[in-house]
C-alpha cells in the first residue's frame, strides 16, 4: 500500500499540494513535510502556470519555440518560511541531472539555502547537487530555531517534486514580511539572466539583488532566446509588477535594437503606464559600453525627450557599470561568474532601491 501510495505522489504532486511526499526511511517517523506545491513559493509569477513552470500555456503564442522550451523550468522560485526545528531536510526531484556546459550541477539541478538571522541579513548556510543518475536530491541540515529559512529551487534542470521537512511537532510559519514593494520585480533577459554562469542558484545576480534589495523576482531568463520580439512585451507586461527590468542586450544585434527595443517600450507603456520600467545596457567588463547599448541609450534619450512627463519613470542602467574592470568576472568574457555576478547584484539592487524609494 505504501509503495502504491508513494507512486500515486509522484504522479499527481501537481494537483495533491496537501499530500506529504514519501519521506526518508530513516526520519519517517520524525518530520512533518510540506510539498513545494502547498508552500508559497516566490518567483513564480504567473498563478495559472503549471507547477515548477514559469509560463503558463495560454503564453504559449508569445513565445518562440527556444524560449517555450526553457519555460518549464523553476529558476528564480524560492520558498520561505519560519521553524524553530533544529534541523530542516529539503527533498527533490529533477527531469535530468546532467548539466548544461556552462553551469555546475548545484545550479543546474540543485538545491541552495539562506538563513536570515536576528540582524536581519541573509547568509549562506548549504547547498546540494541532486544525484546525477537518478535525479533525486536530498540536503539536511542543522538549524538556528526562529530563523527564516529562504530555499532556492533549481535554475535549469526540470523540478519534478519537491518537499520540506522539520521534526515532528515543531513549528513551520510563511516567511517574515521584509519587502520594500508589495508586487514583485520582474526582469526578462538572456542566458546571464537565465543563470550562467553561477556556481549555485543564491548566486545569480537576480538572486542577489532580490536579497539585497528585499524585492520578490520573477525571473523571466532565456538563453539565447531574449530578443525583444514585440509579443514578449505582452507576457511580460501579464505580471503585476512594481518595476519591469529589461536587460536582452547580449542576445541582440544594434539592427533589432533600433527595430524592437522602442516599439517593446510603447506597448509595455500601453499596458502598464503606471510601472517604472529600467532599461539595461549588456553588461560588460570593459570600460566603454556595447554597440547594442550604443543604440538602446540613443532611443531611451529619444523618449525621454520626446515627453518627459510620459516617460518619467523610465530608467537606464549601463552595462559599464555593472561589472568589476578585470578579466577575472567572467568566464567567457561574457557570461558573469560568482565574482561578477556579487557586483552586478549589487549594482542592480541600489538602482532597485533607488528607483522604487521614489
Amino acid at each position: 500500500m505504501l509503495a502504491k501510495t508513494t507512486l500515486l505522489l509522484v504522479a499527481l504532486v501537481a494537483v495533491t499540494a496537501s499530500a506529504a511526499p514519501p519521506p526518508p526511511k530513516a526520519v519517517t517517523a520524525d518530520y512533518d513535510w510540506r510539498v513545494g506545491t502547498a508552500l508559497t513559493l516566490e518567483g513564480r509569477g504567473f498563478a495559472d502556470a503549471k507547477p515548477y513552470t514559469r509560463v503558463p500555456e495560454r503564453l504559449h503564442t508569445n513565445m518562440t519555440d527556444k524560449a517555450w522550451a526553457l519555460s518549464p523550468t523553476t529558476i528564480g522560485f524560492n520558498a520561505r518560511f519560519v521553524t524553530d526545528s533544529d534541523e530542516v531536510v529539503v527533498r527533490w526531484r529533477v527531469k535530468s541531472a546532467m548539466p548544461i556546459k556552462y553551469m555546475t550541477p548545484i545550479c543546474h539541478g540543485g538545491v541552495d539555502v539562506y538563513a536570515r538571522t536576528g540582524d536581519g541579513k541573509w547568509r549562506h548556510v548549504t547547498c546540494e547537487a541532486p544525484d546525477p543518475k537518478t535525479g533525486d536530491g536530498e540536503l539536511r541540515t542543522a538549524w538556528k530555531a526562529g530563523d527564516e529559512c529562504l530555499v532556492y529551487l533549481p535554475v535549469r534542470a526540470q523540478l519534478l517534486d519537491f518537499a520540506v521537512g522539520v521534526k515532528k511537532g515543531h513549528s513551520f510559519d510563511k516567511g517574515l514580511a521584509h519587502r520594500v514593494a508589495a508586487k514583485p520585480v520582474v526582469i526578462y533577459g538572456t542566458s546571464i539572466v537565465n543563470g550562467g554562469s553561477a556556481s549555485r542558484p543564491g548566486l545569480i545576480f537576480t538572486s542577489i539583488m532580490g536579497r539585497h534589495a528585499d524585492v520578490e523576482v520573477v525571473n523571466l531568463g532565456f538563453s539565447g532566446a531574449g530578443k525583444m520580439e514585440l509579443p514578449m512585451a505582452d507576457l511580460v507586461a501579464d505580471v503585476d509588477a512594481a518595476l519591469y527590468i529589461l536587460d536582452c542586450e547580449h542576445n541582440m544585434r544594434v539592427a533589432w535594437v533600433r527595430e524592437r527595443y522602442e516599439p517593446f517600450l510603447r506597448r509595455l507603456k500601453t499596458l502598464r503606464p503606471n510601472t517604472p520600467v529600467l532599461l539595461c545596457g549588456g553588461c560588460t567588463e570593459k570600460e566603454s559600453p556595447m554597440d547594442t547599448e550604443r543604440a538602446s541609450s540613443e532611443i531611451y534619450a529619444k523618449l525621454k525627450a520626446e515627453d518627459p512627463a510620459l516617460w518619467a519613470d523610465l530608467h537606464y542602467l549601463s552595462g559599464v557599470e555593472q561589472l568589476p574592470k578585470t578579466d577575472e568576472c567572467t568566464h567567457d568574457h561574457c557570461h558573469p561568474n560568482d565574482f561578477g555576478f556579487m557586483q552586478m547584484g549589487n549594482v542592480y539592487a541600489d538602482k532597485i532601491k533607488s528607483i522604487l524609494e521614489k
